[in-house]
């Protein structure tokens, strides 16, 4: 569970370090952590429609009128949206690629990289065709004990948001007509079943879903613009406006909203996304224009310089850093494209890769995504077809290499993301679309070649350290928290997951250090009184970790069953882990399930992918586990150790 600043309103919980099972590390268990304390919120009963509320979405001044006839026929638009520039783009498409663009993009479809993302769109768009549009509204309950109705709607919006946009770009990007009578079909739907909650009362729990959906809504509108009649444009523009409206009025345009500690993941994706509707709308709707610059205003003072911590974490967890960046990205890849205005440049040091540089530890095949199976400290929502699509963007913008090469790792590229949370009764399944944003954001200039990042991070805002052998998608990557949570990714396998509490009762100065000695990097969890964990990457092939263990037995989990002989474990990779100090017990070939629970723990989701991971259980020695975890290959001399 992370440990960052709470949004507002939301349940009571512990703001203190919470005590984990030595098999269960925070935040990797899915929306059980930081996802699910962010996001649950106790909803205020559905209020009913309010007089008045319209009034951020009807009429306008004269300076108004004679601003977007001016940006009607003269293409400008003013200096606090464009900056140094003076044309806006004001046809459709516009937000992500615009005509011309749409044109070159079509061509790519056989080319090199892009033929491979391609054909995943399609794959996914396919799919998508199978899926009914939702026609009946989910309505916020009061009575929610267990959250069931908050996730409902939550990842019913998410799938509903996810195959509208995927079909918008699979049709923007081939013509297939098939996808675009799919779009038009899917935004309709997504208007009508979801108009309610134009009206509603704005709060926390709902701006958090709603403000995604219109997001979609309103990408689907740009990208399928000439699918749609006259009187079915002027229905999602009014649902759009509505609901902008409504939320700029009563929720964004508030106090609370606008100070600079609403800054962090929740501000990020739901002002980004008022931004969105507004730059699709922008000539449209005149209040689009009042949207458009309160949101500017607020990426420019807190999202963009506060959103992340200043060594480029995410306090509130390591999932929240790539949801904070794609949120970023999808509001000023369309600012600069419609308006001229470029936040990228002004920005850059608060647009760092670092996170993912660190974390990214193999690659993505298609399929069904497990905690820490790509990405370390992350759940299985976050692996790296979660992270990739964010890489591109990054690499494109500012000539990253390596942030290029973890990205095309990821083999699934393209693909709408299907998770694995799958609320219990109503069977709504919470859905990522990156897909079709990946495909326009890879850049075949930008070569995939490791540039001189270093190998090792430190992030002390978390608490968390990284050090990898080299940037080889089979090699070796050590992460340590300063719970004393560590995990070992060698061969292109988890093949090590263990804690060892760090704090003794009454210490809170458990911290990480990272100490990089030549071509080994030390990392070490340690309080006050004595460093309980440490783990020595030597460079090129071994690992090795001392843990001072207070019990009689201690365990370990891997994500593929090792072969045993003696002291020694082997996996299929040919990666071995010796014992050098204690002595191996056992193994439980399916010792350890991952808990799959969101709601502060309180809704079980359907899961359709039930996992059992194998658990080691080792005895210590005089109070000490020594282990050496190595690649097979170039056998090293033994190093000293500290």
């Amino acid at each position: 569970m992370s440990r960052g600043r709470q949004h507002s309103p939301a349940p009571p919980i512990n703001k203190g370090k919470q005590r984990v099972p030595p098999l269960q590390t925070r935040g990797m268990s899915g929306f059980t952590g930081a996802d699910s304390r962010h996001f649950t919120r106790k909803l205020s009963r559905f209020a009913p429609p309010r007089k008045g509320h319209r009034r951020a979405v009807v009429g306008g001044t004269l300076t108004l009128f004679f601003l977007f006839v001016g940006i009607a026929l003269t293409g400008w638009v003013p200096s606090t949206y464009a900056a140094e520039n003076t044309t806006a783009t004001l046809g459709h498409p516009r937000l992500y690629f615009t005509e011309s663009g749409q044109t070159a993009l079509r061509a790519l479809r056989e080319d090199g990289v892009h033929a491979r993302i391609w054909a995943n769109v399609a794959e996914s768009a396919d799919w998508c065709l199978t899926k009914t549009p939702r026609t009946d509204w989910i309505a916020p309950i009061a009575d929610d004990p267990v959250y069931e109705n908050l996730y409902d709607r939550f990842y019913a919006m998410m799938m509903d948001m996810a195959i509208t946009e995927h079909l918008a770009f699979a049709y923007a990007l081939s013509g297939d007509e098939r996808y675009g009578e799919a779009t038009r079909a899917w935004a309709l739907a997504c208007c009508r079943a979801w108009r309610p909650d134009a009206e509603a009362t704005p709060d926390g729990g709902k701006a958090y879903a709603v403000s995604r959906l219109i997001k979609g809504i309103a990408v689907a509108y740009d990208k399928a613009y000439d699918r749609f009649t006259e009187a079915e444009r002027a229905e999602i523009v009014a649902m759009l406006s509505d609901t902008a409206g409504n939320y700029y009025t009563d929720y964004f345009n508030t106090p609370e909203k606008m100070a600079p500690t609403f800054h962090t993941h929740h501000a990020v994706v739901e002002f980004s996304s008022l931004g969105v509707v507004a730059l699709a709308l922008l000539n449209e709707v005149p209040e689009a224009a009042d949207w458009l610059a309160l949101t500017t205003k607020k990426f420019e003072e807190h999202l963009l310089p506060t959103g992340l911590a200043e060594d480029g974490s995410q306090v509130e967890g390591a999932t929240f850093w790539a949801s904070t960046m794609h949120y970023r990205l999808f509001f000023l890849d369309a600012l600069r494209r419609v308006t001229g205005k470029d936040l990228y440049g002004p920005f850059k040091r608060y647009m760092q890769a670092d996170l993912a540089l660190a974390s990214v530890a193999t690659r993505k095949q298609p399929g069904w995504n497990e905690p820490n199976q790509s990405v370390l400290f992350s759940p299985p929502y976050g692996q790296l077809d979660y992270y990739a699509p964010v890489l591109l963007a990054l690499a494109r913008e500012y000539r990253n290499g390596t942030a290029q090469t973890l990205a095309l790792w990821d083999q699934s590229l393209g693909h709408i993301q299907k998770t694995r949370y799958i609320t219990p009764t109503r069977k709504e399944q919470l859905l990522f679309e990156l897909g079709g944003y990946a495909y326009v954001w890879y850049d075949a200039t930008v070569a995939p070649e490791p540039d001189d990042a270093p190998l090792s991070y430190h992030f002390p805002a978390v608490g968390e350290a990284y050090a990898r052998a080299d940037w080889k998608p089979d090699g070796l990557l050590v992460a340590l928290k300063d719970t004393g949570d560590l995990l070992i990714h060698a061969g292109g396998n988890l093949v090590f997951q263990g804690s060892n509490r760090v704090s003794s009762d009454g210490e809170k100065d458990a911290h990480v250090a990272l100490s990089n000695l030549g071509a080994a990097s030390l990392l070490s969890a340690a309080n006050p009184s004595s460093t309980p964990i440490q783990a020595r990457l030597e460079r090129p092939n071994r690992v090795f970790v001392r843990l001072v263990i207070s019990s009689d037995t201690w365990s370990f989990l891997s994500h593929a069953l090792p072969q045993a002989e003696g002291n020694t474990l082997t996996w299929d990779s040919g990666v071995t882990l010796r014992i050098e100090k204690g002595a191996f017990l056992r193994v439980e070939p399916d010792g350890f399930r991952p808990p799959h629970v969101v709601g502060m723990g309180k809704l079980f989701l359907v899961d359709p992918q039930p996992i059992q991971y194998p658990v080691i259980h080792v005895a210590p020695e005089g109070g000490v586990v020594e282990i050496e975890v190595r690649l097979p290959g170039t056998e090293v001399a033994p190093a000293k150790r500290d």
